[in-house]
């Protein structure tokens, strides 16, 4: 088969949607250059990839997923060109009998491993609210004080974001099959830099030409306000549990989050200066163990390490009053009744109407016609003066003749 396979794992809030809308935008590009990114949508590749991890929703029968895995190695395999790229942050799941099937899988292919890692004071508010999409409760604080200390937090919290942010656990599960030299790590370029340059960043990591990949201007991962996140939180404490995985994902990321999103408070989370230095001290433990391997590193390590004026005092999402949530949450109720309007529009059951004869249907057209005309005149009523006046002027005659 082809000469190199690049796999992209993540870490997750690391930039990973845009890297994967880029590369399938980019697909017939690629492709031309001897680089094969499989699959018309990413759904190929994660159906492929949770396969292969056991991954399912919760309460859904997702009978697709089942060989998956096989699929993705019959459009792989039989590629000839001089690579293929694929990418899943859902495999910092991935324990070692996964990284050395994946690895045995693509042989005599030389698997090649690339981890984006971001600074983790920015990775908090992104991982928050990432976890209340998918139905959590926590609080802004009980969420931080479980990530800087998983003993004591929410296990939920605490425990499962070390598990998907832990760089050092990823790096070692993938090492048992990899060496480190085949291991590129991309950092994150800092708040303000364009989204382009990450796209450079993961391209001179998996040997693209940066002339083969398009910048996507699709969001479909967009974040929210502070204000928006609160209110997420609280829907979550009272749906409880009546809703599978599938049905809660399709409320809250195809409804919900674009229509708050359209109405977003602007009050983005920062790190509050008091956590500043756990977290910073977290970053330079990454400098270090990124400094002592042999790994291929692309970007600025020391954007890993939060500038003391990344941090301040933000919006405490427990400190957003019922005005600004009752304001969110007519936004949410409007997006809600518009979608599902439209949606049962669509899909709607044509009744079978009675047949009519040609001039019943004429003559009970002439008289819609005439209804729709009054009532679209008095709706008018109030742009226009003189309907306005016509409008009272009508409804004096028909009260006197009745």
């Amino acid at each position: 088969m082809t000469e190199r396979v690049y796999i992209h794992v993540g870490l997750p809030k690391t930039g990973t949607t845009y890297l994967q809308q880029c590369l399938l935008e980019s697909r017939e590009a690629l492709a031309a250059d001897g680089v094969l990114v499989p699959g018309k949508n990413h759904h190929f590749q994660t159906e492929a990839f949770w396969d292969l991890l056991g991954r399912r929703l919760r309460d859904v029968d997702q009978q697709g997923v089942a060989g998956g895995w096989r699929r993705l190695l019959d459009v792989t395999t039989p590629w000839r060109g001089r690579s293929v790229v694929l990418s899943e942050e859902f495999l910092v799941n991935a324990r070692k009998p996964h990284v050395k099937k994946v690895v045995q899988a693509f042989a005599p292919a030389e698997v090649h491993v690339v981890v984006t890692v971001r600074d983790l004071g920015r990775v908090l508010g992104s991982m928050w609210q990432q976890e209340l999409s998918k139905g959590r409760t926590w609080t802004w604080a009980e969420f931080v004080a479980a990530v800087r200390d998983p003993e004591e937090g929410p296990a939920t919290a605490g425990v499962a974001f070390w598990l998907r942010q832990d760089l050092a656990r990823v790096l070692a599960t993938w090492e048992s099959a990899v060496p480190q030299e085949r291991i590129h790590v991309v950092v994150v370029p800092p708040a303000g830099a364009p989204p382009t340059r990450l796209l450079e960043l993961f391209a001179e990591a998996t040997d693209l030409d940066p002339a083969t990949l398009t910048p996507t201007t699709t969001r479909d991962n967009s974040s929210v306000g502070v204000v928006e996140t609160e209110l997420l939180r609280r829907l979550n404490e009272g749906l409880g549990d009546r809703l599978n995985e599938r049905q809660y994902l399709y409320l809250v990321n195809r409804v919900l989050k674009p229509a708050l999103h359209e109405r977003a408070s602007g009050t983005s989370f920062r790190l509050p200066a008091s956590e500043l230095a756990w977290v910073a001290e977290k970053g330079r433990e990454t400098v270090a163990l990124l400094a002592a391997g042999s790994y291929h590193v692309v970007g600025d390590p020391q954007h890993l390490v939060p500038e003391p004026g990344s941090a301040g005092p933000g919006t405490d999402p427990g400190d957003v009053g019922d005005a600004e949530l009752a304001s969110a949450a007519l936004t949410a109720l409007t997006g809600t009744v518009e979608h599902y309007g439209n949606y049962w529009w669509r899909t709607r059951r044509r009744k079978e109407a009675p047949s009519a004869g040609g001039a019943e249907r004429a003559a009970s057209g002439t008289r819609a016609l005439a209804y729709r005309t009054r009532v679209g005149l008095l709706e008018r009523a109030d742009r226009n003066r003189f309907l306005g006046w016509a409008a009272r002027r009508y409804l004096a005659w028909r009260t006197r003749t009745g």
